[in-house]
């Protein structure tokens, strides 16, 4: 079965057997009858669909269950404006297509403020709001007696600039716009900007920990999903030559996220093949016309319970978020055993960076998590932060990485003013965290996850990204011959390919901190690395620690581990209830008796 997926995988993937299918169904079109060229239509016009579902829900988890009436403003926009100012498809479609990519990029705004179930039910009710519109403004769509008289190739009336489109033009053009769709997010997904929207999917505060805006992210998977919804809108619009509201119902949302769902989430291969499954469908279900949506609640029932990864995750290996190609061409790192080795594009170049804490308070309604907290983690060295559970060290760490804004107090970053600065401002600035739990996607190999630490230093556009642009290329693989230093590193090279998700914890403890590392922090706040890890994996972390010191990064970490910490920090602090208890060496913390009573205990301390 594995052998089969390989050979499928590469097959689907081949730009040489891609390119033969294109040919084929390009000049083969002469050969098919009107309806089965009109049928194959109708599922150009799914996959094009399906894409703009793929972007929002299965890239950027944002759930919508009104994604028909973006496929509407497209359908209605393209329509009005070929009748009334009698304008060509290729101008009519692209303006309905930009209007539908803006008006989703408004709904972002609302959208990003609700989450899971009260996302699901915005988009819901914007959904009903534009089928009431469509039913309402007579003048403007036809009303519920509809909008006829579309120009349209199965009717012969689509004209453009004097040549009358026949159902196999039509077709063609379909097909290649659907042929570079696809290739656009194709790249799209392998760059910086597609790996950003899946850690928002799976952990909006790892996103914000390397410097990868949360509003903005989401704005972009609104606006191209709806410019996706859009196209298709505008073609299927020039398909049928008449449209009326119930076209663009709730049932429309819900089949395109059938569809998206039982070819596979991620996978546009298997998306195809359910897309044109559901397309041919309906034509075998004539006399079951009342029972279509149980079919096709069946369908998806069956493929949740015996394959969740769809069609794709059955026939195909899961898609990679990073190009193979630019893979090879990053620079390979020659491997060195020696024990200074040490990535140079880490290594500070001015003086190291302190960060100073004054009189923090920090309060969660009448809990006082921090009490006037006053600290100085000194440039260039490592402290460690310890104390008993709830004594406030998380909490600390949050406001330092910008996580919560102070209830009081100030935070001062090379003696800036930062306080009450945003995760992702604190990111850019070069403070950079790690989380008690590692935050990774799960499907992304460790290489991909560490890439979205290099998220902000690469500064290319979206357009850049899908179309491939060489500046895309360039950087790509810059961040790729940086991630080969990172991996030699941390010495998990030899896992670099491996889904993070079948990986043990100490492995995913080293992902995380190389994701972190490759966003080139200046300071690193590193809550409890060494938990879950064995003897041999700290004493390989503690080399690690070391080394990035010797770079000029300054570490700030919370550990429980004494013997860990003991001969590798510079300082510890001591927490306890919201307050400072103890600064200064391992042996002075492990002899205080106000360390010893509130977190020590005496075995610890005689142990010291």
């Amino acid at each position: 079965m594995n052998t089969m997926r390989i050979f499928l995988s590469r097959l689907v993937t081949h730009p040489l057997a891609l390119t033969v299918l294109l040919v084929a169904l390009f000049f083969g079109a002469s050969y098919l009858r009107g309806a089965t060229l009109q049928i194959l239509s109708f599922a150009l016009v799914s996959i094009l669909f399906t894409q703009s579902i793929n972007v929002l829900t299965g890239m950027a988890g944002q759930i919508s269950l009104g994604h028909a009436a973006f496929f509407g403003i497209g359908s209605y926009g393209s329509a009005i404006l070929a009748q009334a100012l009698g304008l060509n498809l290729f101008l009519t479609i692209p303006v309905a297509a930009i209007v539908s990519s803006l008006i989703a990029y408004l709904l972002s705004y609302p959208a990003g403020r609700v989450k899971e179930v009260y996302l699901a039910m915005m988009t819901l009710g914007f959904g009903q709001i534009f089928l009431e519109v469509a039913r309402e403004w007579t003048d403007l769509t036809g009303g519920v007696m509809g909008l006829s008289g579309v120009p349209s190739a199965g009717l012969g009336t689509l004209i453009i600039l004097g040549y009358k489109f026949s159902t196999i033009d039509y077709f063609r053009v379909l097909l290649l716009i659907t042929a570079c769709s696809m290739l656009f997010i194709r790249n799209f997904s392998q760059s910086r900007l597609g790996r950003s929207l899946f850690v928002m999917h799976y952990s909006e505060l790892a996103a914000g920990s390397v410097g990868i805006a949360r509003r903005q992210t989401k704005q972009l998977a609104y606006a191209l999903s709806g410019l996706l919804a859009g196209i298709s809108g505008g073609f299927y619009a020039h398909l049928v030559g008449y449209l009326g509201p119930e076209s663009f119902a709730i049932s429309r949302s819900i089949e395109v996220l059938v569809v998206a769902i039982v070819g596979g989430l991620w996978s546009s291969a298997g998306q195809v093949i359910s897309a044109v499954f559901f397309t041919f469908l309906p034509e075998q279900l004539q006399l079951f016309a009342d029972y279509q949506f149980i079919v096709y609640g069946l369908i998806l029932t069956f493929t949740l319970i015996l394959f969740k990864q769809g069609i794709g995750g059955l026939l195909f290996l899961p898609p990679r978020f990073i190009r193979q190609a630019w893979l090879v061409a990053a620079t390979q790192p020659q491997r060195s055993d020696a024990p200074t080795n040490e990535p140079a594009f880490l290594k500070i170049q001015a003086k190291p960076a302190g960060i100073e804490v004054q009189a923090i308070t920090m309060r969660f309604g009448g809990l006082v998590a921090l009490n006037a907290v006053s600290l100085n983690i000194q440039a260039g060295q490592i402290t460690a932060l310890i104390g008993p559970n709830g004594s406030g060290k998380s909490t600390l760490v949050n406001v330092i990485a910008g996580v919560f804004p102070p209830t009081a107090g100030q935070v001062l970053l090379e003696g800036l003013d930062v306080t009450a600065r945003s995760d992702v401002a604190m990111a850019k600035m070069g403070v950079v965290r790690t989380f008690q739990d590692p935050r990774l996607v799960p499907h992304f190999t460790v290489r991909e996850n560490m890439m979205l630490g290099a998220h902000v230093k690469m500064q290319y556009s979206w357009l850049e990204a899908g179309l491939s642009m060489p500046r895309v290329r360039a950087q790509e693989a810059k961040a790729l011959q940086q991630c080969n230093e990172i991996l030699q590193l941390l010495d998990i090279e030899a896992v670099a390919e491996q889904a993070v998700e079948s990986l043990p914890y100490g492995y995913r403890r080293m992902t995380e901190l190389g994701r972190a590392l490759l966003a080139q922090p200046k300071i690193i706040l590193l809550d409890e690395p060494a938990a879950g890890l064995s003897d041999l994996e700290m004493a390989r972390l503690a080399e690690i620690l070391v080394k990035l010191k010797r770079l000029g990064i300054t570490v700030l970490l919370i550990e429980h581990h004494m013997d860990f910490l003991m001969g590798l920090v510079d300082e510890v602090v001591v927490l306890d209830s919201g307050s400072i208890i103890f600064k200064g060496d391992m042996l002075g913390m492990r002899q205080d008796p106000a360390v010893i009573a509130a977190y020590l205990g005496d075995d610890e301390a005689q142990h010291a």
